[in-house]
């Protein structure tokens, strides 16, 4: 498979596939404060809760990184910090 450089113009053209990318960054942005919420939960229905949503979230993460390698996209995660990934 190729690697996918949100750079090259083939690549950039194609905002289904950017649209993959966004959603999937937004996933592990939203994993990242469930882990923190886990953390700081003291009841156990809390942790319960935090626990569903952590599995519902890297559900959805597995989900579009399928989606991803599928289309013939091969990622890797350079960067991500506060939401904000980039993808080479």
């Amino acid at each position: 498979m190729r690697k996918v450089n949100l750079l090259r113009c083939d690549v950039a053209r194609d905002s289904s596939l950017q649209e993959l990318f966004t959603d999937l960054s937004e996933m592990r942005f939203a994993l990242s404060q469930a882990y923190t919420r886990f953390n700081s939960a003291v009841e156990p229905e809390l942790v319960d809760a935090c626990v569903f949503e952590i599995n519902a979230i890297q559900s959805r993460y597995n989900y579009l990184l399928r989606v991803i390698k599928e289309s013939g996209g091969e990622a890797e995660c350079r960067i991500c910090s506060e939401g904000v990934c980039s993808w080479i």
